[in-house]
């Protein structure tokens, strides 16, 4: 019998030592910060806001990351917009279905996905326009209202608005 407590020590000491105890962080000014966090890349704009739509300007978009931040009562609402393999324009909204609402729950880019930083769930680029919005998956919020002009990426801001929540406790990138 002491055979089998010596053997379910070892099994949850082991365990232990595996998960990294749960207090190594890799900030050591935020201590709530994941250890697996990976670094921001790419440019952080604010949104230009006109007549109830956020403009982006196409031609800051290419295969990196730019993080958009539109701004409603103090709120930064983050959208990622980039290009797909096949030089389409991605828009998403910046953190995951599942996810929303955690300080760490928005996307960034590694290579040719984006990662959610609170959950890790990793998605390709070339994905993210089939996209479900059904608010189950752990993926990047697809938008509802959008178009292209010849010179912007045009999104209506009712359903940013109606997500603000969401991003009330958000750590993703800022202005």
């Amino acid at each position: 019998m002491k055979k089998y407590y010596k053997i379910i020590f070892i099994l949850v000491f082991s365990l232990f030592l595996l998960s990294g105890c749960g207090s190594e962080v890799n900030n050591t000014n935020n201590s709530n910060r994941p250890a697996n966090l990976k670094d921001i890349n790419g440019k952080v704009i604010e949104a230009l806001v006109d007549d109830g739509k956020v403009l982006i300007k196409k031609n800051y978009i290419t295969d990196q990351a730019l993080y958009v931040n539109y701004v409603l009562d103090d709120v930064q609402v983050g959208l990622i917009a980039l290009k797909d393999s096949k030089g389409e324009i991605v828009v998403v909204v910046n953190t995951c279905q599942s996810c929303g609402g955690a300080p760490y729950a928005y996307f960034v880019q590694v290579g040719d996905k984006l990662q959610c930083q609170n959950c890790g769930s990793m998605f390709s680029i070339d994905e993210l326009n089939d996209l479900s919005d059904d608010g189950d998956g752990c993926n990047p919020i697809p938008l509802d209202d959008m178009y292209l002009t010849d010179e912007y990426v045009v999104i209506g801001t009712s359903q940013l608005d109606n997500l603000t929540d969401k991003f009330q406790n958000w750590l993703g990138p800022k202005v």
